[in-house]
């Protein structure tokens, strides 16, 4: 399946140009870096911006067009507006084809767990996405788990367990959990133990209750014996 392509049209700006101007008239402030070029100012079309960042995410490789030369980016990091929600930075970094990258690469959970299915667990996805290296050719846009093999109650999946593409490693600790199946609440409630008659009678008095008041008037006895 051919990857599906995203092109950004990007201006260079003057590092002083007046950002709050720049976002009335339609555009976002960009900061194009990365180990192989100098750090850029940019600045490209909102609209432009949105549709590629919604189509492509920070996992799927872009061209940037940049006064016209075209470069390789990933979109590294998008800044919101707290209350708006409105995209108003964002940072691309740039990606040499022949030069493995690091990325963040979301899992799509497919499949029905037995587990779920048939025991009424409950799957709990512990982890959302996956730190991988790789060249740029081989970079998914997202990484599947299948969670059908997930059969018994507290059964998990970790990352050592994720089937992999070609050409694509893990960074993450491979003992991290993904995915796991929890046990219904009630049958957790059930299978907690009772507190033995030991922990009742050692446990701190309700404040207030008869026994706090008589614990404290014991306590001044013993105090007052103390002082003779």
């Amino acid at each position: 399946m051919t990857k599906e392509s995203f092109l950004l049209e990007a201006k260079t700006r003057e590092a002083k140009t007046e950002l709050l101007a720049l976002r009335d008239g339609g555009r976002i402030p960009v900061t194009f870096y990365g180990k192989d070029i100098q750090p850029m100012v940019l600045d490209v079309d909102y609209k432009n911006f949105r549709k590629v960042f919604l189509g492509a995410g920070e996992s799927t490789i872009i061209d940037v067009n940049v006064d016209g030369k075209p470069f390789k980016a990933l979109i590294h990091e998008v800044q919101l507006h707290p209350i708006t929600d409105k995209i108003v930075h964002a940072d691309l970094l740039h990606v040499s084809m022949d030069k493995p990258i690091d990325a963040e690469v979301p899992f799509d959970v497919i499949g029905v767990s037995p587990a779920v299915k048939d025991f009424g667990g409950i799957l709990s996805v512990q982890k959302r996405s996956l730190k991988i290296r790789c060249l740029p050719k081989d970079l998914p846009a997202l990484i599947t788990i299948d969670v059908s093999n997930l059969t018994a109650l507290h059964s998990s999946i970790h990352v050592k367990d994720v089937a992999l593409p070609e050409g694509v490693k893990a960074m993450d600790d491979e003992k991290i959990t993904v995915v796991t199946i929890v046990a219904p609440r009630k049958e957790e409630e059930e299978a907690k133990p009772l507190p033995t008659a030991a922990e009742v009678t050692g446990a701190a008095p309700v404040a207030g209750s008869p026994e706090a008041i008589a614990a404290a008037e014991a306590a001044k006895g013993d105090a007052k014996k103390d002082k003779k």
